[in-house]
């Protein structure tokens, strides 16, 4: 297979690149990012053969694209999951943060790592799990990779976000078959969590759902979407029947000077560099 990101869009430099990626269950985000030269971002979406299991379709869609293997001066990896939990900075032993996740995620058919991802301001860490096997490719393949939630950069972001005006404010991120939907206090999380969609009602209930959950007006209190452009733009007209304030997330305007590859990139990966 022909790759689909080459050496040539990179150069003979791959210490002024930073490498992100965002491993899903059927398919491989790259993005690229140059941070010393504006309009210097590549995206690229890579399909995860995954009828021998997902280690092996990501091993393939990485040893199909030998650019990836580049010694960049940064690697952060985003991995989808369903598994994770919220647990408070006041339980720092990693035997008791151990028994809080095994107690939300049970354990099932496939030995899985637990990572720990901090989240500075909010009190509190994302412990999620992923395929065991998985996380040692990451780590063998690529140069002491970061690894994170999903929900991790995104919760990072909204919260800072957040704390700008004086309205209740909840964020809702939409992408291929999952919304994510986050809210915060001033210091704490008040929800940060992923639901499963099959279509664009799907994400609407669930949205609605937790408004109700949480106790935000409906008259006041903020709803912003991000992710995928074309789910917004069906989103939108429903959930305005119901809520008065329901906007698009405003795109970050530090990456505007990557390029226009940039609004086209998975808006998780798009605010890592923001949340380092």
């Amino acid at each position: 297979m022909e790759p689909v990101i080459t050496q040539e869009m990179i150069g003979d430099s791959p210490r002024m690149w930073r490498l992100y990626l965002r491993v899903g269950p059927s398919d491989l985000h790259v993005m690229l990012y140059n941070i010393a030269t504006d309009n210097m971002l590549i995206h690229r979406r890579i399909p995860i053969d995954t009828s021998e299991g997902l280690v092996k379709g990501l091993e393939q869609a990485v040893y199909d694209n030998p650019a990836l293997l580049g010694d960049f001066s940064r690697v952060e990896v985003v991995v989808e999951t369903m598994r994770f939990t919220l647990i408070p900075n006041e339980i720092d032993d990693e035997e008791t943060r151990r028994k809080i996740y095994d107690t939300v995620c049970p354990a099932g058919d496939v030995a899985e790592e637990v990572i720990y991802n901090q989240l500075p301001g909010l009190d509190c860490l994302l412990a999620w799990g992923a395929d065991a096997e998985l996380i040692r490719f990451l780590r063998r393949t690529f140069n002491n990779p970061r690894m994170h939630c999903h929900l991790t950069p995104l919760s990072r972001y909204f919260h800072d976000k957040s704390r700008i005006g004086n309205s209740g404010k909840m964020y809702a991120h939409l992408r291929d078959g999952a919304v994510d939907v986050m809210s915060f206090g001033r210091d704490t999380v008040r929800l940060a969590n992923t639901y499963p969609i099959h279509d664009t009602m799907d994400a609407a209930y669930y949205i609605i759902a937790a408004r109700k959950a949480l106790d935000l007006n409906p008259q006041s209190d903020e709803l912003l979407l991000a992710g995928d452009a074309r789910e917004r733009e069906r989103l939108m007209p429903i959930l305005r029947e119901y809520l008065a304030y329901v906007m698009p997330a405003i795109f970050p305007s530090l990456m505007y000077k990557a390029g226009k590859e940039a609004l086209e990139t998975p808006f998780d990966l798009i605010v890592l560099p923001l949340c380092e």
